[in-house]
């Protein structure tokens, strides 16, 4: 095999970039969006949906929820195992 051939690119996809300037006022409010919706680690993705009028989820996780639905969840475990070794001694 020859070692100067050159490779082939695929294609791209065609992308375009913009960029807009805020004054203080509106990038408090522009924060204050972007806290309120969820999305402070992807700013781009909050942008393209608020123009677009896309509509966007938000989903929070609450720690002491995810704490009790681990406890439950050891509980119901622990007490399934008690049943099943109760039901084999009989």
């Amino acid at each position: 095999m020859d070692t100067n051939q050159k490779r082939t690119q695929q294609p791209k996809t065609p992308s375009y970039k913009y960029s807009f300037r805020l004054n203080e006022e509106q990038n408090i409010r522009f924060n204050e969006l972007l806290c309120k919706a969820g999305l402070e680690h992807n700013r781009s993705r909050f942008i393209v949906k608020r123009i677009f009028g896309e509509e966007f989820i938000v989903i929070r996780r609450d720690p002491s929820k995810v704490q009790f639905v681990a406890r439950l969840n050891d509980f119901f475990i622990s007490s399934f195992r008690s049943w099943e070794i109760t039901t084999t001694r009989l």
